[in-house]
């Protein structure tokens, strides 16, 4: 696969030809290429890796939110959580988990959505008075769809 990134020299033709530099990506578009700049203009090396580093925080993020896309293993147990089972299924698996760290890592790795489907089975039909329904109501940010 080719490289994505791309660095897009810049010259500020208002400050005496000033010269800059971005963090970019090719688009091409029928036969036309494109570069769009997907960091802020930097003129020093320091800036640059403040740019870089952001960039790579925000694949990090994404890679993280796709964790549970392809499902979730729990290898100490034995199971998996895959994105075609039930919300219902899915809680079933959770509320074994006996370690609430290792419950909420699991949970917070689903997939967006399926933590959405998830809270609103145990919001809605769980005792959440009791058990790992407790726990979970105690712990879950509406706001962010994640467990603190």
């Amino acid at each position: 696969m080719p490289d994505i990134f791309k660095i897009i020299e810049l010259h500020e033709k208002r400050e005496n030809n000033k010269r800059g530099v971005c963090i970019g990506i090719d688009v091409r578009i029928a036969n036309r290429e494109v570069s769009c700049p997907v960091s802020g203009v930097c003129y020093s090396e320091g800036e640059l890796a403040i740019e870089a580093k952001r960039i790579q925080e925000d694949l990090n993020r994404i890679a993280y939110t796709c964790k549970g896309l392809f499902g979730v293993d729990l290898p100490d147990k034995g199971l998996r959580i895959t994105p075609e089972m039930a919300p219902e299924e899915i809680w079933s698996i959770l509320s074994e988990i006996a370690e609430d760290d290792l419950f909420v890592e699991t949970y917070n790795g689903l997939d967006p959505t399926r933590r959405t489907e998830v809270a609103e089975h145990v919001l809605s039909n769980c005792n959440i008075f009791s058990g790992k329904a407790a726990v979970f109501s105690a712990r879950y940010d509406n706001k962010t769809g994640l467990m603190e």
